[in-house]
C-alpha cells in the first residue's frame, strides 16, 4: 500500500534551500575572485577612468587607405580575440593608434606586430653570439629616412645567393631590424634569428602562379586550424597550423612540394624578418595536413605566436611604435562623482520602495543590493580571468542592468495586489502572485539578454562592454529573484506583521480584498440555499409516487405512497460542507 500523501506537500516551496544555494554561489564567486585578484577586490577600470598607454603605429612607406582599413580590422579581430580588455583600434590620419587600459603596453604592442610569417629554404646557417649585435640608429617619424635605411639594408642583405653566402661572415645582425616584413620575396635574404644568422632563399611561388604571382605567406594559414600546446614526445612546446588546400587555393600542395625538394634540409619559417624556427625536414607533408613548429618557445611565447598567426598577417609593415602614456579622459574625480550618483540612486529607490511597499520595500533592497555585490564579484573574477576593463560603457550597462532588477520586484509586489483584490489573504496571495509574476520576470529578463548577446556580438570597443555589463546583471536579475527575492517574500508571508497593511503598504487593496471576500462569500452562501430549497425540502416530505391500476384515471384523491428519504447520504454530505477554504488550503 503506498503512503498517504497530502495534497499540495511536493509543491511548497523551500526557501531556506533557495537562500543556501544562493549563499554557496556567492562563497564561491567570491573566493574565486579572492583568489585570483592580485589588487584586493577593485574591478580593473578602462582607461576613461584610470588612464592608459596609447600606442601609434606609424607604417613604413605610403600605404593606401584600404590597407589601413584591413590593419585596422585584423589588430582589432586579435583586440576581440584577448576578451574584453578595453582596447581601442582608431586610424589618425595615415597611423593606427591603439589605447590600453593601464601602465602596461606590453598587450599593445603584441597587438600591433606585424606578424608577416613566410618561409624560405635555408642556404646557408652560421651561428652567432647572443651579444655579437650591431647598433643601428633609428629613423622612426621621418618616412625619407626610413625609405633610404629599407633601400640601404636591401641593397646589402638580398640579391644573388651564391654572392649572400660570401658576405655572411662578415655580416653582423642588427638590434633593430630595419628591413623586418619590408623584404623582396622574390630575392634570396640574408636574416637573423634562432641562435644564428642565415642565407634564405626565395619564397616559393604557389603552384601555377607566374613569376610576379602569389607567393607561400601567412595569407594561405587556415585561421581555425592555429593551435598551440605541449609536444610530449618531443617535450617542447609547438605550434600547429594548416594551409588551405580548397579549390582554386594552392597553399598546402605548394607545401608539401616545399617539403619534399628540401627533404633532410633546414626551411626557415620567419615572422617579420626574423627566423623563428628553421626546423629540418623529416617527411613530406601531404597535401591538407597539419604542420608544427617546435622550438625553444615557452608557453606563453607559443600562445602569442599562435594569436598572431590566428588573425593574420598585416598588409602593412610599422616602424618600431611610439609608446605615451596618457592622463584619464574623466579622472578619479570623474569616478568618484559616478560612484556618489549611484549611491544617491540607490538610496532613491530605498525611499520609493519604502514609501509604496514598506517592509516589503527593504526586502526588495536588500535583494537589490545583493545583485549589485554578486555582479561586482563577478567584474573582479572577470577582470583577472578574461582581463576585462570596466569603463564608461560598462557603468551605463550596469545603471540600466540594475533599473530593470527593480522592475522585477515592482512586478512581483503589484502581482500580489491583484491577488488581494481577489480576495485572497495576504498569506495564500504571495505564492499564487509569484507563480505568474515569475513566468513574466522571465519572460523580460530573457528578452534583455538576447538583446544584449546580439549587441555584443555585433558590435566592438565600448560598446561591447555596455553589452556585456548589460547582459551580466540581467542575468543576475534572474538567480537573484529566484533564490533571494522570493524566498525573502514567501518567509515574510508566514509573518503575521507583514500581513498588517501598515507594514505592506498594500491597505487599500486588503479593504477591495475584504470586499471581494464578503461578495464571494454571499454567492457562495445564496449557491447553498438554492441548492437547500430542492434536495431539502424533499427531504423533509419525502418521495411521493402516485399508485393507479392499469387502465384507471387519476383521480384526485388517489392515495399516494411516500417512501422516506435518507437523511445522511452524500447530497446531506454535500451539503454539510464548507464551501470556504482556508489559506492553509489556498497555499496548497
Amino acid at each position: 500500500m503506498s503512503p498517504v500523501r497530502t495534497r499540495g506537500a511536493d509543491a511548497r516551496p523551500k526557501p531556506w534551500t533557495l537562500l543556501s544555494a544562493f549563499v554557496l554561489v556567492f562563497a564561491i564567486l567570491f573566493l574565486a575572485a579572492f583568489a585570483v585578484a592580485d589588487r584586493g577586490l577593485a574591478p580593473k577600470l578602462g582607461i576613461d577612468l584610470q588612464g592608459g598607454t596609447r600606442v601609434t603605429l606609424i607604417p613604413k612607406g605610403q600605404p593606401d587607405e584600404a590597407d589601413l582599413r584591413l590593419a585596422q580590422e585584423i589588430i582589432r579581430d586579435r583586440v576581440d580575440g584577448l576578451g574584453v580588455a578595453g582596447t581601442t583600434v582608431v586610424i589618425e590620419g595615415s597611423n593606427i593608434v591603439l589605447t590600453v587600459p593601464g601602465e602596461d603596453s606590453s598587450q599593445a604592442r603584441d597587438l600591433g606586430t606585424t606578424s608577416q610569417l613566410s618561409i624560405r629554404p635555408v642556404v646557408q646557417f652560421q651561428p652567432v653570439a647572443p651579444d655579437d649585435l650591431e647598433p643601428v640608429p633609428a629613423a622612426k617619424g621621418d618616412r625619407e629616412a626610413v625609405a633610404r635605411e629599407v633601400e640601404e639594408a636591401r641593397k646589402e642583405r638580398q640579391g644573388d645567393p651564391d654572392e649572400l653566402v660570401g658576405a655572411l661572415p662578415a655580416f653582423r645582425c642588427p638590434e633593430r631590424d630595419v628591413l623586418a616584413g619590408f623584404d623582396d620575396p622574390s630575392q634570396a635574404l640574408i636574416a637573423c634569428g634562432e641562435g644564428g644568422k642565415y642565407v634564405l632563399g626565395p619564397v616559393p611561388l604557389l603552384n601555377g602562379q607566374p613569376e610576379d604571382g602569389v607567393r607561400l605567406d601567412g595569407q594561405q594559414i587556415v585561421k581555425d586550424s592555429v593551435s598551440s600546446g605541449f609536444n610530449q614526445q618531443q617535450g617542447r612546446n609547438e605550434v600547429s597550423f594548416r594551409f588551405n588546400a580548397g579549390p582554386g587555393q594552392e597553399g598546402s600542395a605548394t607545401w608539401s612540394r616545399l617539403t619534399q625538394e628540401n627533404l633532410q634540409r633546414q626551411i626557415a619559417i620567419l615572422l617579420d624578418g626574423a627566423v623563428i624556427s628553421a626546423p629540418v625536414v623529416q617527411g613530406v607533408t601531404p597535401v591538407g595536413s597539419a604542420t608544427s613548429i617546435t622550438g625553444e618557445f615557452t608557453p606563453d611565447e607559443a600562445q602569442s605566436l599562435a594569436a598572431n598567426l590566428r588573425y593574420g598577417a598585416l598588409p602593412i609593415s610599422f616602424e618600431d611604435p611610439n609608446v605615451d602614456n596618457v592622463p584619464a579622459s574623466l579622472g578619479l574625480a570623474s569616478l568618484e562623482a559616478g560612484l556618489l550618483a549611484g549611491a544617491i540612486g540607490f538610496l532613491l529607490v530605498l525611499a520609493y520602495s519604502v514609501l509604496y511597499y514598506r517592509l516589503l520595500g527593504v526586502l526588495a533592497f536588500i535583494s537589490l543590493v545583493l545583485s549589485f555585490l554578486l555582479t561586482y564579484v563577478m567584474l573582479v573574477f572577470l577582470g583577472y580571468t578574461v582581463d576585462y576593463s570596466l569603463d564608461l560603457a560598462g557603468i551605463a550597462g550596469l545603471v540600466i542592468g540594475i533599473g530593470m532588477t527593480a522592475d522585477s520586484y515592482v512586478v512581483f509586489f503589484e502581482r500580489i495586489k491583484d491577488e488581494l483584490r481577489d480576495g485572497h489573504r495576504f498569506r495564500s496571495a504571495v505564492p499564487r502572485a509569484w507563480k505568474s509574476a515569475s513566468r513574466t520576470i522571465v519572460t523580460g529578463n530573457m528578452v534583455s539578454l538576447i538583446g544584449a548577446v546580439v549587441l555584443y556580438w555585433l558590435a566592438s570597443g565600448e560598446v561591447r562592454g555596455f553589452a556585456f555589463t548589460l547582459g551580466l546583471t540581467t542575468v543576475m536579475d534572474v538567480l537573484v529573484a529566484f533564490t533571494v527575492t522570493w524566498p525573502f517574500v514567501y518567509l515574510a508571508s508566514t509573518k503575521a506583521l507583514f500581513a498588517k497593511p501598515s507594514a505592506n503598504g498594500m491597505g487599500r487593496m486588503e479593504s477591495l480584498r475584504s470586499v471581494a471576500a464578503e461578495q464571494r462569500r454571499l454567492e457562495q452562501q445564496r449557491a447553498k440555499e438554492a441548492a437547500g430549497d430542492g434536495s431539502g425540502e424533499s427531504g423533509r416530505r419525502g418521495v411521493t409516487a402516485q399508485v393507479r391500476g392499469p387502465g384507471q384515471a387519476v383521480a384526485p384523491a388517489t392515495p399516494t405512497l411516500t417512501l422516506p428519504r435518507r437523511e445522511d447520504g452524500p447530497a446531506a454530505e454535500a451539503d454539510a460542507v464548507d464551501d470556504t477554504r482556508s489559506d492553509e488550503e489556498e497555499n496548497r
